[in-house]
């Protein structure tokens, strides 16, 4: 074992064992974002909107709708990585095939109060779901949720709980417990996650189409990983795979967002 892993892994046993459990799996799962600087401008015949939606344990969701101006649009909800800040996909949402842009910050990212979780995440998502659909600019009967990363779970939670006509997964991941055990010993995983994003037990139950994208040099989520989703996936289903594209970098290739607008738009 290379001595920096065995560091690593030996700081994290000694964090658990002093600091509790739950305390460092946030802190290798969740990695809140701040935002800052000046809100990026949307493309012309866009309008963007501020968000607040409060949940019941006191906390405040903010993120922003970016929908076609004067019109009643679909709709694309999106949930970022773990450690993405939303907001910079303002100035993308023309890219979503004509449909408006959901972008709700998790919490503790951007200026969405409280602390991440899992069951936390769930529950605001599904919430962020149904406070939308309500709404008189958006067609509620055609609501696609896109996840990435980390957000490819919640995606996949909130299509097995509601009513989507679409499901757009980037770089996502059969459960965050598989991906972990590559990463580190399974016996750790064990010991330490809690938070498990089980995706693939949803995955049949879910017969909506699904587009998934997945970068060939991951070296986060093994492409074997997205994969195995893929493959148990219930409903109709496209799979990309980025050849030149890591982890971090899937938005910089046209193919990538060629596919989105194209997929969330037939």
């Amino acid at each position: 074992m290379a001595a920096s892993r065995l560091l690593a892994l030996t700081a994290i046993v000694a964090s658990a064992a002093f600091g509790g459990c739950r305390q460092v799996q946030d802190s290798l799962l969740y990695y809140p974002v701040a935002r800052t600087g000046p809100l990026p401008t949307a493309s012309d015949g866009y309008v963007v909107e501020p968000l607040a939606i409060a949940r019941p344990d006191d906390v405040q969701l903010r993120g922003w709708l970016v929908r076609p101006a004067d019109s009643i649009a679909p709709l694309v909800i999106y949930y970022g990585g773990n450690g993405e800040e939303v907001s910079w996909q303002i100035a993308m949402a023309h890219r979503f095939g004509g449909r408006a842009v959901a972008l709700v910050n998790y919490r503790g990212y951007g200026e969405s109060g409280g602390r991440p979780s899992e069951k936390a995440l769930f529950a605001d998502a599904l919430a962020v779901h149904d406070r939308l659909i309500a709404r008189a600019d958006v067609d509620g009967n055609r609501v696609a949720v896109m996840g990435r990363s980390l957000g490819s779970g919640v995606a996949v939670h909130v299509a097995a709980h509601r009513p989507v006509d679409r499901v757009v997964l980037v770089s996502p991941y059969d459960s965050v417990a598989a991906i972990a055990a590559v990463h580190f010993p399974a016996t750790l995983v064990r010991w330490i996650l809690s938070d498990r994003y089980d995706s693939a037990a949803l995955a049949p139950s879910v017969h909506v189409p699904a587009l998934m994208i997945a970068a060939r040099r991951d070296d986060i989520i093994p492409t074997a990983h997205s994969r195995r989703l893929y493959e148990l996936w219930g409903g109709d289903k496209r799979w990309l795979e980025v050849p030149d594209a890591g982890h971090n970098d899937l938005q910089d290739f046209p193919e990538y967002w060629q596919a989105i607008a194209a997929f969330v738009k037939s």
